[in-house]
């Protein structure tokens, strides 16, 4: 009796490996676990100023921003973005009730992991498009739409689902005849090489 309750329990035992041999468990490592690729939608919120004879006018102020983006391996991350701003201009005079500049763009960009793990150093670069609404009547400041280049990097960690991102990049900026008054002639040329933005983010979201 006690060999076939014995016999009985080893098939059992062979049986049931036999099983997980050919399924596998559901997840081994932390790199399992972490979902790294496909879908994955961000929001987060940061710092935003300028740089150049932009610096001089603009104060920094607070920044915000959502992204979508497609994940065909690990590394490699296809973005498209939403950001936006509200800057105080360093001169008190020009003071309004609420942010004396106003900046709403989209870019796109492609970011590119400096390896495979769960948590992942990685660089960017792409273009953008960016809107600015000037409240500060008398500034020198004006309306304007121009573009941008953001070129940067970050660290991006992956539990899961669930994705944290910070990030900083730096955008050169092209086409901006927003100053008339930074200490150089308002030209497109001028601007962008003596002027630029950078955006620091933290950002938290899901990868499906």
């Amino acid at each position: 009796m006690k060999r076939s309750l014995f016999a009985g329990a080893l098939a059992l035992g062979l049986v049931g490996g036999a099983a997980l041999a050919v399924e596998g468990p559901a997840y081994t490592t932390d790199e399992d676990r972490s979902v790294m690729r496909g879908v994955m939608v961000t929001a987060g919120a940061g710092v935003e100023g300028y740089t150049g004879g932009l610096r001089s006018e603009i104060a920094p102020g607070v920044a915000w921003g959502a992204s979508a983006s497609i994940k065909p391996s690990k590394i490699l991350g296809f973005e498209l973005g939403y950001s936006g701003a509200v800057n105080e201009l360093r001169n008190s005079g020009f003071d309004v009730n609420g942010a004396d500049l106003v900046r709403n763009g989209g870019q796109l960009v492609a970011t590119v992991g400096l390896g495979a793990a769960p948590v992942q150093p990685y660089v960017l670069g792409g273009v953008g498009l960016n809107w600015y609404n000037v409240r500060a009547t008398g500034s020198g400041l004006s309306d304007d739409t121009s573009g941008n280049i953001p070129l940067g990097g970050g660290v991006r960690a992956h539990i899961g689902h669930f994705t944290a991102d910070a990030r900083l990049n730096y955008n050169i900026l092209f086409n901006n005849n927003m100053a008339d008054r930074v200490g150089v002639p308002s030209t497109a040329s001028n601007l962008g090489a003596g002027g630029g933005r950078y955006t620091g983010t933290l950002s938290i979201g899901s990868t499906f």
